[in-house]
């Protein structure tokens, strides 16, 4: 560490309960500073209550004092909100809740150094959040009201290690900030939380397949709560529904709202007790439709080989009993794990046959999402009029079934059409469309392609800046739901980025991030196009040597698929 070290104090403050929550904070940013910034002139150095010097005066004035020293402050809560400051006549219901008002004075004004602020929930037990008691009330009082105000950004998180992970990127964020780069975190921006009062949604967003088993008031209750954005009441709702009826819908409407924000660890938890709730009551449709769900998890983690196994598990059961609603759905999703393969054929198959099983018994969605399907195909074949013509007649149908989610897809592909037509304004058009609905509805996946889309049509257009926002955003999104293929489209696109502007060092560690992910899915297009982007950086440095091996390795992947890099 250089000698002439500038410290960024982080503050955190939290109620009691979180002792070990606080031990995992020091040691992040113990780690962060040995291992990332040991050679700069820059380290993070943790505060809290413990460090703060004994005086003479009231405790908490001396904590306050501390905090308006610092430059970032952590409020993480959980179950509790705290008891009273002593001797305090400010109103204030606990220490931590004045903390944060310290910390938001701070932030609004100039004078001090307070740059940002990050608010941290772990996840609540469903069987407390049924029945919240006047401690856990206040939080959640507390959480509503930051959905409401969407002035800073917030997570909910789960395991420590979900905690380390969200502590590390935001670490690099607040790094990347002080060494000039641009932050997506300061002020959050608006569209990152999904709207409230936006009544005209409710109940068109896909819930998850549950067809077949009967979902009670309660858990319908709690999705129009959820499309509403009144996130933290829907999963109140949620939790008193699994509570109640111990029904197998329950858990897994709870799990899909919980994929839905984010939170995969936790759904998966419910989906696989879905599951042995079916198996113990024999069951064998519960069973199909919590490991079709449960498939979708392991999809959006990259685990292609664990998801076909659900789906194909879940479509044997369907096919057994004759339903055609989930084989459809199945089809699709092999059709997916097939295409992010790259096998073209075989996800046209799949989804031809979903196809056919949703015309048959007149389901509508499920035909808008067919045909949207095969239009990815299309369009993946070069096939730009047929993928254009799939496109409009799936937004036609969604459009009739103000299926908000649906269309927000199809503005989406379209985006993708016309922008490889080379029309940028036509293209970011769809793409803004896209990501207001997603960010309604609080789809997270959703509103991370669309940052990535938009970043791609500013790139084009060489706005680094913006392109390099959006590519942030995208990447803060995709990680928060552990969606790695979206992780390493982005890793790409920041590789770009740095390349263009000549830092090569930068541009080469991004491309390796991006291909170790592509190596793991087993995506060979991914694979070739990062070794042609190395290439491209060993080349701009003179390694001809090291530039033609990663261009015989791009070469010989895109040869077996038919084309070149």
């Amino acid at each position: 560490m250089p000698s002439n070290v500038s410290r960024l104090k982080v503050f955190i403050a939290t109620p009691g309960g979180l002792e070990g929550e606080r031990i995992v904070f020091r040691d992040v940013i113990s780690k962060y500073n040995e291992t990332e910034l040991f050679l700069e002139n820059i380290e993070f150095k943790p505060i809290g209550w413990e460090d703060t010097i004994k005086g003479v005066g009231r405790p908490q004035d001396l904590i306050n004092k501390d905090i308006r020293q610092c430059d970032y402050f952590v409020m993480l809560l959980w179950d509790r909100w705290g008891t009273p400051p002593s001797n305090s006549d400010s109103g204030f219901e606990s220490g931590t809740e004045e903390e944060y008002h310290v910390a938001m004075d701070c932030w609004e004004r100039h004078d001090y150094p307070m740059r940002n602020l990050l608010i941290l929930f772990k996840g609540v037990d469903h069987q407390l959040l049924s029945d919240p008691k006047p401690q856990l009330q206040k939080v959640l009082d507390f959480k509503k009201h930051l959905e409401n105000e969407k002035t800073h950004f917030y997570v909910t998180f789960d395991t420590l290690d979900e905690l380390r992970d969200l502590l590390r990127r935001h670490l690099a964020t607040w790094w990347r900030e002080n060494k000039g780069g641009s932050s997506v975190l300061t002020p959050i921006s608006p569209e990152v939380f999904p709207s409230t009062g936006i009544e005209e949604l409710a109940g068109n967003t896909e819930e998850p397949n549950t067809a077949l088993i009967p979902t009670t008031t309660l858990a319908k209750e709690a999705w129009k709560l959820a499309n509403e954005g009144r996130l933290t009441e829907a999963e109140v709702e949620f939790s008193k529904a699994v509570v109640s009826s111990q029904q197998l819908s329950d858990y897994i409407s709870y799990a899909g709202f919980l994929c839905r924000v984010g939170r995969l660890d936790q759904a998966q938890v419910f989906l696989e007790r879905a599951i042995e709730v079916a198996e113990a009551q024999s069951d064998e449709m519960g069973v199909a439709i919590a490991k079709g769900n449960l498939g979708n998890i392991l999809k959006t983690r990259g685990d292609l080989a664990g998801a076909e196994e659900m789906y194909r598990k879940a479509l044997e059961i369907g096919e057994k009993w004759g339903h055609p609603e989930g084989m459809s759905s199945n089809y699709s999703n092999l059709g997916t794990v097939l295409m992010t393969r790259g096998d073209l054929a075989g996800a046209e198959e799949m989804y031809r046959k979903a196809l056919e099983l949703d015309e048959k018994w007149g389901h509508l969605k499920g035909i808008a999402s067919d045909y949207s399907n095969l239009g990815i195909v299309l369009q993946t074949r070069g096939d730009l009029t047929g993928a254009e013509e799939m496109y409009h007649r799936a937004l036609e149908i969604n459009e009739k079934l103000k299926f908000y989610e649906g269309m927000a897809s199809d503005y989406s592909n379209l985006g993708i059409v016309l922008q490889t037509r080379g029309d940028l304004a036509g293209a970011e058009e769809m793409y803004r469309k896209a990501l207001e609905l997603f960010a309604k509805l609080g789809h997270l996946e959703g509103m991370a392609n669309n940052h990535g889309s938009l970043g791609n049509v500013l790139l084009i257009r060489g706005d680094l800046d913006g392109a390099e926002e959006m590519y942030h955003r995208a990447l803060e999104l995709f990680t928060k739901l552990g969606h790695t293929k979206g992780m390493a489209n982005n890793y790409c696109n920041m590789g770009i980025i740095l390349e263009t502007r000549g830092n090569l060092d930068g541009a080469e560690k991004m491309y390796y991030k991006a291909l170790k992910i592509e190596e793991n899915l087993g995506h060979p297009e991914g694979i070739a196009n990062n070794y042609c982007n190395l290439g491209i950086v060993l080349q701009t440095r003179g390694d001809l040597s090291g530039a033609e091996k990663m261009y015989r390795k791009a070469l010989k992947i895109e040869e077996k698929l038919g084309g070149q890099c």
